[in-house]
């Protein structure tokens, strides 16, 4: 099953930004996921993609990701970390936090 979230990354994000969200990860500013707003928006949109990112991170290590978990029980705050996770997550799976101008 195609990952929507991961193509929405793909559409919406050069090479340079998607190797930032997987070395320094979100919280630090990246446009499209700063304000709950976005973040809550695309967790509405996408939850199906989202979960199965967390599932797969879940099969991978053997845990759930443990700053996303702290969430549950506030919609907004759960929503944001749960985006946030999936855009590092896949960000690293795009682009094993190689610059483009690292790439040869």
């Amino acid at each position: 099953m195609e990952n929507k979230f991961k193509q929405w990354l793909i559409d919406n994000y050069e090479q340079n930004t998607l190797a930032d969200m997987a070395n320094h990860g979100c919280a630090g500013g990246i446009g499209g996921l700063i304000y709950y707003k976005e973040t809550y928006a695309l967790y509405q949109e996408f939850s199906a993609s989202l979960h199965e990112t967390m599932q797969a991170y879940k099969e991978e290590t053997g845990e759930w990701p443990q700053y996303v978990i702290e969430e549950l029980g506030d919609d907004v705050r759960f929503a944001n970390a749960l985006v946030w996770f999936a855009a590092e997550y896949l960000a690293n799976e795009l682009t094993h936090g190689i610059y483009e101008d690292e790439i040869s």
